[in-house]
């Protein structure tokens, strides 16, 4: 922590700060009237042991956003992660950045904006004589661990919603936003050079973090503990030298010669990374590094790994996707997880307790969320969660009590000018039933506002709370949070 005290209030003059906004705390429990909304049968219909009624464990609350202006509470606003203490995490309109990062309090219902990289993406440390135009816009949190550690990135907008120019960034509940800087190398002409992309992947509950950022050679995974720092000197374009204070970065990791990417890491000091087509597992606890790849189940030709949990005697246990099959891996034996009858599965999340969500193909074609455990002889049994009435169904994650997250189709259909979607409504699974959030639409002001028709969970906490968006006709986010009572 000494290190990190030492170096934060350095790191913190390369951010430009915002104000805290406040957002409204109000909260809603059934969709309101606004447009047609049409039942309709799925081809075969498909249902878990049981399900709800929407708004069956509560109200949802909504998140508000950045701008807080009262009686125009319709901006954007998308939740991305949630914590054991209830804190969400995600992205809102602020005016100014366009799209900021937040943090939402649920002991006092209010939105913190989370602050922004200043200066430009391709020349971050002003190093060129002329100004660069390339500036960061938006800001995005993506998760957020126990501690209230978040990591997110500042964007410049290129390719929204799926920004191709990054740089991470960890927030800090006392030292703010700290910037996540790719590796240093030395150029041919002896120069130090740090390139401008990284993407916070991961963070765990001791605050170590894995992230992927451009390097020398490509773009790769890197470990960073949390708080360890460096000063490196930079030349600018006038000859003039000016010195940066950057994370102490760990390479992870990769098939020779291929890029590779961060996904995961648990609190064992152990990592999961794509690379080259496959998933690579590599233990930091362990000298030299045990490094290993998983490879491929039979007659695959790619494997993607999605995460990695703190189970496994001392290693974790990884998940992820080989060819068409999910798979549920054990320390170099892969056991390949089944389908709901169609051609292919893939994995999702899983928990400490070894118990695995994802999406499978059913055999009529449709998708189902499953959840999938070992059995006592070894064997895998997987489990159809069922639908809230429609085709399909798709999970998010699992937490350490087995209550499921994800979102599903209802059967319904919505209209609106002659435009007609699916409904669909955030889940949460419990016990052999699926809850039907419903959507959240009580906190208009004004009647003429189109309603949220369809929403979507986004994450599941230990207690059971849930983080979501309700979704307009055109996918517009309103983030919600649900602290669950249960019948």
């Amino acid at each position: 922590m000494y290190k990190l005290l030492k170096f934060a209030i350095v790191l913190l003059t390369s951010f430009a700060i915002c104000a805290c906004g406040s957002g409204g705390g109000g909260g809603s429990d059934l969709p309101v009237a606004g447009g047609t909304v049409t039942p309709s049968t799925p081809s075969t219909p498909s249902t878990p042991s049981s399900t709800s009624t929407p708004g069956d464990l509560g109200a949802l609350t909504d998140l508000g956003d950045l701008l807080g202006s009262v009686g125009h509470n319709w901006y954007y606003t998308k939740a991305a992660a949630i914590n054991d203490a209830g804190q969400v995490v995600g992205q809102s309109n602020a005016g100014s950045p366009v799209k900021a990062a937040f943090m939402w309090d649920p002991t006092s219902s209010t939105m913190t904006e989370l602050g922004i990289h200043s200066g430009a993406y391709d020349d971050y440390y002003g190093l060129k004589t002329t100004p660069s135009t390339n500036l960061f816009i938006y800001s995005e949190a993506v998760d957020i661990n126990n501690s209230g550690l978040i990591i997110g990135h500042s964007t410049t907008g290129t390719g929204w919603p799926n920004e191709a120019e990054k740089r991470a960034f960890l927030w800090h509940p006392t030292f703010g936003p700290i910037d996540l800087a790719p590796p240093s190398y030395v150029d041919s002409n002896g120069n130090t050079i740090i390139k401008s992309y990284s993407e916070a992947a991961d963070i765990n509950n001791l605050g170590e973090v894995v992230l992927t950022a451009d390097d020398e050679t490509g773009r790769h995974a890197y470990y960073w503990d949390g708080a360890s720092f460096t000063s490196e000197t930079l030349t600018r374009e006038d000859s003039s030298t000016l010195d940066v204070v950057v994370p102490v970065l760990t390479f992870l990791g990769r098939i020779l010669g291929q890029d590779g990417e961060a996904v995961a890491i648990n609190e064992n000091g152990q990592t999961v990374i794509n690379s080259g087509g496959t998933a690579v597992f590599h233990d930091l606890n362990i000298s030299p590094n045990v490094i290993e790849s998983l490879d491929y189940l039979p007659g695959a030709s790619n494997t993607k790994a999605v995460d990695i949990n703190n189970q496994g005697s001392g290693r974790g246990h990884i998940v992820g996707t080989s060819g068409n099959r999910a798979f549920f891996w054990d320390g170099g034996a892969m056991y390949p997880i089944d389908t709901l009858g169609g051609d292919s599965s893939e994995a999702v999340d899983i928990n400490d307790l070894d118990q695995v969500v994802g999406n499978a193909k059913t055999a009529d074609g449709s998708t189902h969320a499953f959840l999938w455990h070992l059995g006592t002889d070894g064997k895998g049994v997987i489990t159809d969660l069922g639908t809230l009435g429609g085709a399909n169904s798709y999970t998010v994650g699992i937490n350490d009590a087995g209550q499921v997250a994800g979102y599903s189709e209802t059967g319904d259909t919505y209209s609106e000018g002659g435009v007609t979607v699916n409904v669909q409504h955030a889940f949460l699974w419990n016990n052999g039933t699926m809850h039907d959030l419903g959507t959240h639409n009580d906190f208009f002001s004004y009647p003429f506002i189109p309603p949220y028709p369809t929403s979507e969970a986004v994450g599941i906490n230990n207690s059971g709370e849930v983080a979501g968006n309700s979704l307009t006709i055109n996918s517009h986010p309103r983030g919600f949070f649900l602290s669950p009572t249960f019948p």
